[in-house]
Protein backbone atom coordinates (compact mmCIF):
# COMPACT_ATOMS: atom_id res chain seq x y z
CA UNK A 1 0.00 0.00 0.00
CA UNK A 2 1.56 3.28 -1.01
CA UNK A 3 1.72 6.18 1.97
CA UNK A 4 -1.09 8.23 0.00
CA UNK A 5 -3.48 5.53 1.45
CA UNK A 6 -1.80 4.98 4.51
CA UNK A 7 -2.46 8.55 5.50
CA UNK A 8 -5.77 8.54 4.35
CA UNK A 9 -6.20 5.66 6.36
CA UNK A 10 -4.62 7.55 9.14
CA UNK A 11 -6.61 11.32 8.62
CA UNK A 12 -10.06 8.46 8.94
CA UNK A 13 -8.94 7.37 12.42
CA UNK A 14 -7.95 10.61 14.06
CA UNK A 15 -11.29 11.89 12.44
CA UNK A 16 -12.82 9.41 14.41
CA UNK A 17 -10.88 9.44 17.38
CA UNK A 18 -12.14 12.79 17.73
CA UNK A 19 -15.14 12.51 17.02
CA UNK A 20 -15.81 9.70 19.51
CA UNK A 21 -14.46 12.23 22.28
CA UNK A 22 -16.60 15.07 21.49
CA UNK A 23 -17.69 16.80 24.57
CA UNK A 24 -14.77 15.45 26.88
CA UNK A 25 -11.68 17.34 28.38
CA UNK A 26 -9.26 16.92 25.94
CA UNK A 27 -5.34 18.51 27.06
CA UNK A 28 -3.44 20.35 23.67
CA UNK A 29 0.64 19.53 23.12
CA UNK A 30 1.04 22.57 21.17
CA UNK A 31 4.32 23.55 18.91
CA UNK A 32 5.26 27.01 19.08
CA UNK A 33 8.12 27.00 17.43
CA UNK A 34 11.47 25.60 17.93
CA UNK A 35 11.48 23.40 20.72
CA UNK A 36 8.49 25.07 22.55
CA UNK A 37 5.73 24.08 23.57
CA UNK A 38 2.59 24.37 25.44
CA UNK A 39 -0.10 22.69 26.87
CA UNK A 40 -3.35 23.93 27.48
CA UNK A 41 -6.57 21.89 28.87
CA UNK A 42 -10.24 22.32 27.50
CA UNK A 43 -13.43 20.58 26.45
CA UNK A 44 -13.81 19.48 22.78
CA UNK A 45 -16.69 21.01 22.07
CA UNK A 46 -17.49 21.03 18.17
CA UNK A 47 -16.61 18.45 15.49
CA UNK A 48 -16.53 19.43 11.58
CA UNK A 49 -15.27 17.77 8.48
CA UNK A 50 -12.43 19.22 8.32
CA UNK A 51 -11.33 20.79 11.58
CA UNK A 52 -12.33 20.53 15.47
CA UNK A 53 -12.79 23.41 18.33
CA UNK A 54 -11.88 23.23 21.86
CA UNK A 55 -12.82 25.24 24.42
CA UNK A 56 -10.04 26.86 26.75
CA UNK A 57 -11.11 28.82 30.53
CA UNK A 58 -8.60 30.75 31.96
CA UNK A 59 -9.73 30.99 35.79
CA UNK A 60 -8.21 33.62 37.42
CA UNK A 61 -5.86 32.60 40.59
CA UNK A 62 -6.58 36.07 42.11
CA UNK A 63 -9.69 36.59 43.83
CA UNK A 64 -12.44 38.88 41.85
CA UNK A 65 -10.45 38.30 38.55
CA UNK A 66 -13.21 37.45 35.75
CA UNK A 67 -12.87 33.61 34.25
CA UNK A 68 -11.89 34.55 30.71
CA UNK A 69 -13.46 31.53 28.05
CA UNK A 70 -12.22 31.18 24.11
CA UNK A 71 -12.30 29.20 21.49
CA UNK A 72 -9.48 27.83 19.17
CA UNK A 73 -9.60 25.93 15.84
CA UNK A 74 -7.44 22.72 14.96
CA UNK A 75 -7.28 20.72 11.96
CA UNK A 76 -6.68 17.22 11.60
CA UNK A 77 -3.23 17.55 9.57
CA UNK A 78 -2.20 19.24 12.75
CA UNK A 79 -2.54 15.80 14.28
CA UNK A 80 -1.61 13.46 11.38
CA UNK A 81 1.92 15.88 11.02
CA UNK A 82 2.47 15.95 15.20
CA UNK A 83 2.28 19.72 14.68
CA UNK A 84 -0.15 19.39 17.45
CA UNK A 85 -0.80 16.43 19.89
CA UNK A 86 -4.27 15.56 21.35
CA UNK A 87 -4.66 13.82 24.75
CA UNK A 88 -8.17 12.65 25.72
CA UNK A 89 -8.63 13.58 29.66
CA UNK A 90 -12.02 11.26 30.07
Amino acid sequence: MSDAFTDVAKMRKIKEEIKAHEGKMVEMTLENGRKRQKNKQGRLIEVYPSLFIVEYTNSGSNPGKIENTYVESYTYSDILTEKNLIHYLD
